[in-house]
């Protein structure tokens, strides 16, 4: 297994913290959302969440939904 991590990636240790997106497209058992940029409220980013972390059911695209980040403040 690689050490290299993707940025967003829900693989950081530490607190967890819940921010809300929008699903952009679910691919390869991996959805991603996209959020706001936590240091640049003009941009945003990519979080990377298995399809398995969704309990009930797998989010669509354009989906508005809430998933928990590691807060490294």
């Amino acid at each position: 297994m690689s050490g290299h991590r993707h940025e967003g990636s829900l693989h950081n240790s530490g607190k967890k913290k819940r921010v809300s997106g929008w699903v952009d497209r679910v691919t390869g058992g991996i959805v991603v959302v996209v959020i706001k940029h936590p240091d640049d409220p003009d941009a945003t980013m990519e979080i990377y969440v298995p399809v398995e972390q969704f309990k009930k059911r797998t989010p669509k695209e354009g989906e508005y939904i809430s998933v928990d980040i590691a807060d490294n403040s």
